[in-house]
């Protein structure tokens, strides 16, 4: 036997595997080539191309699926919060990595030139996701063009890590994590690099960069031509046209889960097809990239709106790239909080400065008090802190040798402290105030619709204070004459300590409506719902309303429709009931009168060729189940039976036309859907004849 012309049979599946893959790469890639650049223009980004390469790995699509299922979960369960002003910055940690060419040699970048390029690169991204970019006065001055669209600012920001490197690339604690030559153009995951967004930087020029759609922060980042990485040309090879840093802007907002605004590939012809991803909600679609630098308020309309050429997800110059639009930025913010925590758990170690490892700032506070005011104090106390301290209490404005503010009101204090050593660390001081302790001590409520309410206020200290609950200041604490509604009780002293809370004068009633009959609807396609309502102690007449709608005498509402109602009952007083219900839908027992028929035919003439009665099947006007039917001939043989009410009698016999004559059929069924049909199994027959 000859063992070498049989090795093939001992290929692995997994080389099979992989022999696939790769097939299924370069076709992408061939794909790509073809589609996605337009003639004349520069093939900006692959980031769809490299997500499409990605979503051929199995585990990799499932966790994928999970990250996007986590994202939706985040803004569904966060879309009533209020936005705040980013009081907790979302820091990420970022890595460096200026790669050497796949066949061996060097970037031929300095260790000085890629601090220089990466600190330049990190200040534009924070600049561009804070808003703070200087060029933002051009979105500013031209929003006119962009009606009912805003720019916002994300509470993410990005620090070029300098402490717990990993081991094997050289960094030591103070370094910052930036590696030249270390890893290979080939690659754009690095295990070792697990809790760093990564920036791996290689020199090429087609395309401008890269990333996933939505990164894990396990390893992987943002892939960038070294021409178009951050704004110094220490180098000497920085593009004119993109040259200040937002390919990284743009390719980091994939990573947080951003899509283009436009199809990849672009399909020009087709603006129709154009579809939201869900998200993002206020950002323009257009059916092909925008390129070069537009004039603000040019006639610039793709499809039926202006284009937004100016967020950083077009495919502008960087020049004319200047904002995320809100819905943006709520994506990105939301996609770190719901997939990255990996990341924000390693920032607080790995985003400090070199001059301050290891060194903590603590606030403490005394409130201001409520009977005196003015009194409130701020203690720092600065850890590991290197002397003489210098501390500040108006952020920088001012410094002061001692720790300690005293005779202050309430309110936010941003205090820093600098040692010796040039370590300046930062801190939020909240000074608050004494509260008075304004509760409620009792309340009555008003009786059908009367103002005889009543409410008494208490406070906790034993000050002077004025009490107001919407009728003017006064000295007592008690209130009379109230009518049921929501009422904002405050107190005041004359050192300005001031609370509000909110209190409720219900409306008694002597009223009591209760059920007297309740139907679910159980006629099939047809609202019969039905409520009787009765109300005790009632003064005559009494108006019942249905869903705040007509009034009415009695309780009575019929032909309802399934939903949630609300029934009211108002007597002469004014005095007022009410309940909220649940019109559901229960095909358990049909109801005798509902209009629900099933046409069946007496006659068919299945070979006259007139496309008229070929067939014979019944047509119901009412959702059935467990439906049977069975034709027999004269002498009661089967001939026929089926289960599918789409499948019709064609007047013959296991595949032969039956002769003219009259035919018995049979069918059993049930009214209503499946999971929701009767209890009863219905029974129809007679009699069809066949025609020939």
């Amino acid at each position: 036997m000859n063992l070498v012309q049989g090795s093939y049979l001992c290929i692995s599946f997994q080389e099979l595997k992989m022999k696939a893959l790769l097939v299924t790469i370069v076709f992408l890639s061939i794909s790509w080539t073809i589609f996605a650049q337009l003639p004349g223009q520069p093939d900006r980004c692959h980031a769809a191309l490299h997500h499409e390469q990605l979503m051929q790995d199995p585990e990799y699509a499932e966790a994928h699926q999970v990250r996007m299922s986590n994202l939706k979960l985040w803004i569904k369960t966060h879309k009533d919060e209020t936005k705040m002003d980013c009081d907790e910055i979302l820091y990420i940690p970022v890595a460096v990595h200026f790669q050497n060419p796949a066949g061996g040699g060097t970037i031929g970048v300095t260790p000085a030139c890629a601090e220089e390029m990466a600190l330049s690169q990190i200040a534009s991204l924070n600049a561009d996701f804070a808003g703070t970019n200087a060029d933002i006065v051009n979105w500013i001055n031209g929003q006119a063009t962009w009606p009912g669209i805003s720019n916002a600012e994300s509470c993410i920001q990005f620090c070029l890590a300098t402490l717990n490197h990993p081991p094997g690339y050289g960094l030591v604690d103070g370094d910052f994590a930036i590696t030249i030559d270390a890893i290979p153009d080939d690659s754009d995951n690095e295990a070792d690099w697990a809790g760093y967004m990564n920036m791996y930087v290689r020199d090429m020029t087609n395309p401008l960069g890269f990333a996933p759609g939505g990164g894990t922060g396990n390893g992987d980042g943002v892939v960038c031509g070294l021409p178009y990485f951050g704004s110094s040309n220490c180098n000497g090879n920085l593009s004119g046209q993109y040259n200040l840093g937002r390919t990284v802007t743009h390719e980091v907002g994939h990573y947080l889960s951003l899509n283009h605004p436009f199809p990849d590939p672009p399909e020009p012809a087709d603006c129709a097809s154009l579809a939201d991803d869900g998200n993002v909600t206020d950002t323009p679609k257009t059916s092909e990239p925008t390129f070069g630098c537009p004039a603000v308020g040019e006639s610039n309309i793709n499809c039926t709106e202006p284009v937004l050429f100016p967020t950083y997800m077009e495919y502008c110059d960087d020049a004319c790239l200047y904002m995320f639009t809100e819905s943006q930025v709520e994506t990105m913010d939301a996609y770190v909080n719901a997939n990255l925590q990996n990341l924000l758990n390693t920032s607080t170690t790995v985003c400090q400065e070199a001059a301050c490892i290891d060194k903590s700032l603590f606030v403490s506070t005394s409130q201001e008090s409520c009977i005196n005011g003015n009194d409130g104090s701020i203690e720092l106390t600065y850890v590991g802190g290197v002397d003489p301290i210098q501390y500040s209490f108006d952020n920088g404005a001012s410094f002061q040798p001692g720790n300690e503010l005293a005779g202050q009101l309430a309110g936010q204090y941003e205090v820093l402290a600098r040692d010796a050593a040039g370590c300046e660390l930062t801190a939020t001081a909240n000074l608050q105030r004494e509260s008075p302790g304004l509760n409620v001590a009792s309340s009555t409520s008003a009786f059908c619709g009367n103002s005889d309410g009543t409410l008494l206020a208490s406070t906790s200290l034993n000050d002077i204070f004025e009490y107001n609950i919407g009728t003017g200041w006064q000295d007592t604490t008690f209130f009379d004459g109230l009518m049921a509604d929501l009422y904002t009780l405050s107190v005041r002293n004359d050192a300005g300590c001031t609370e509000d809370i909110q209190v409720i004068i219900g409306n008694e009633t002597d009223l009591n409506l209760s059920i007297n009959r309740f139907n679910p609807i159980n006629c099939p396609l047809y609202d019969n719902g039905l409520i009787e309502a009765l109300v005790m102690n009632a003064e005559p007449p009494a108006e019942f309303r249905l869903n705040n709608g007509f009034p009415q005498e009695t309780g009575l509402f019929e032909d309802l429709s399934p939903g949630d109602y609300t029934m009211t009952v108002e007597d002469q007083r004014g005095c007022k009931d009410s309940f909220e219900f649940t019109m559901g839908i229960s095909y358990a027992n049909v109801a005798t009168d509902c209009p629900c028929e099933i046409f069946i035919p007496n006659a068919m003439t299945p070979d006259n060729n007139d496309d008229l009665n070929n067939v014979f099947f019944p047509v119901p006007s009412c959702p059935i189940t467990d439906y049977t039917l069975t034709i027999y001939d004269r002498l009661g043989g089967l001939i026929f039976e089926t289960e599918n009410l789409q499948e019709p009698w064609n007047g013959g016999e296991g595949g032969y036309f039956s002769q003219s004559q009259v035919y018995f059929y049979k069918m059993t069924f049930r009214w209503g859907e499946e999971l929701n049909e009767s209890l009863d199994l219905f029974e129809k027959t007679g009699f069809i004849t066949v025609i020939r």
